[in-house]
């Protein structure tokens, strides 16, 4: 009789800490955070440090290269700047491709960079994700540091552990958890943002506020209209509010790295990416989030999850923020007459894996977990939010995106 192998059985945790500041200026010369956080560098000879920055962000801000330069000359920090900053296309161009990944390891290999060094990446969620990417799979992970500068990467996409690409025409089908080495919120880069691009991350903030704090919900419920008038005192307390729940979920929902069958905060998302895809990313992730929020919500009242008075303040708030409800894409089907979206959902469930499994609102502030979901009821939601978008004209939506 053969002989049976031992198994050894290992476990073992790991303990991970980073730091995410609230800040104005980063690089003004008074400005202390970067040397805070780079901090005292145990080494005889100073580390290296290269700069990627999103294109819209460097067209906005034409002296901001300079700054950078300036922020890090001589090494007085304590570091070396390699290079000039380089700047990379913004959007979700720079994901769909692994051209910029292999431009980024490529760089990273050129200037001999070691787990010691750091990288730097200032701009929105799609350059952030990639360069995050990029830089975890180089010699098994290079230090990142992000500077969000758009509000949804501030709120949302910039403060997470999840990088990654888009790949077989599937949102983020590529990537891996990596925290990063510190986050830097410097709300002073929200002056300078495009509408389109302020706004999209208040669609982020509903879908946190609907499944996690309904005191935020009212918060945002009243506040609709002087958001969409880019009033800063109230969009950098939305913004801190949703990053400490984002924050407080990593540390303490119980799964970070998404090992189990739901992925808690991607209420609305299911169909979100598949509208993204589908309109090959004319509509913004956080245009997208809007109306994937606003579908799942009328699904939520349908299943008596939420009350008709709590979708018609979602709906209407969500308007009045100049954000859509509503796309054409929602409607599109196949030879079969079936909907393309409807296959977002499997797209979402092989991304996890598992048995499908999705968020839902269990009255607001609280959630619940759904396994199944009746396209009947999506396509009276589809009908039902097109007529409602349409009663709400007076309110229209930015025309820079496509819906």
């Amino acid at each position: 009789m053969e002989k049976r192998l031992t198994c050894v059985s290992q476990e073992f945790n790991q303990t991970y800490q980073f730091p995410v500041y609230f800040i104005h200026n980063l690089f003004d010369s008074k400005n202390e955070v970067l040397k805070e956080v780079l901090g005292d560098r145990p080494f005889k000879e100073n580390k290296k440090i290269i700069v990627f920055i999103d294109d819209n962000l460097a067209k906005k801000n034409p002296l901001l290269t300079g700054q950078v330069k300036k922020k890090f000359a001589n090494g007085k920090l304590g570091i070396d700047l390699i290079g000039e900053p380089f700047v990379f296309p913004g959007g979700e161009r720079v994901k769909n491709t692994w051209d910029y990944v292999h431009k980024v390891t490529g760089l990273l290999n050129q200037f001999s960079f070691d787990r010691h060094d750091f990288v730097l990446v200032l701009g929105g969620g799609a350059l952030l994700d990639m360069v995050g990417f990029a830089a975890s799979i180089y010699h098994r992970g290079i230090k990142l540091i992000r500077v969000p500068t758009t509000t949804l990467a501030q709120n949302d996409a910039g403060i997470g552990v999840k990088n990654g690409i888009n790949c077989f025409e599937q949102k983020n089908s590529i990537g891996t958890f990596t925290p990063p080495f510190a986050v830097i919120n410097d709300f002073s880069f929200l002056k300078t943002l495009p509408f389109s691009h302020y706004i999209s991350g208040v669609a982020e903030a509903f879908k946190i506020a609907m499944i996690k704090d309904a005191s935020l919900f009212s918060f945002l419920v009243d506040h609709s209209d002087i958001l969409s008038q880019r009033n800063q005192e109230t969009i950098v307390s939305v913004i801190y509010q949703c990053a400490c729940l984002h924050l407080d979920h990593i540390a303490h929902g119980g799964d970070p790295y998404e090992s189990g069958s739901s992925r808690p905060l991607d209420y609305g998302h299911w169909s979100a990416h598949k509208i993204e895809m589908m309109s090959q990313n004319a509509i913004s992730h956080g245009y997208a989030v809007s109306i994937g929020i606003a579908l799942d919500s009328y699904y939520a009242w349908k299943m008596s999850l939420i009350t008709e008075s709590d979708l018609y303040q979602l709906l209407t708030s969500l308007i009045k923020c100049r954000l859509p409800i509503w796309s054409n894409y929602l409607s599109r089907t196949n030879d079969q007459d079936q909907l393309e979206l409807e296959n977002g959902l499997e797209d979402f469930r092989i991304h996890l894996g598992g048995r499908l499994t999705f968020t839902m609102p269990d009255g607001i502030g609280k959630t619940c977990q759904l396994h199944e979901m009746d396209f009947e009821i999506v396509r009276n939601g589809i009908q039902y939010l097109e007529d409602f978008s349409e009663e709400m004209s007076a309110y229209p939506i930015d025309d820079s995106t496509a819906l």
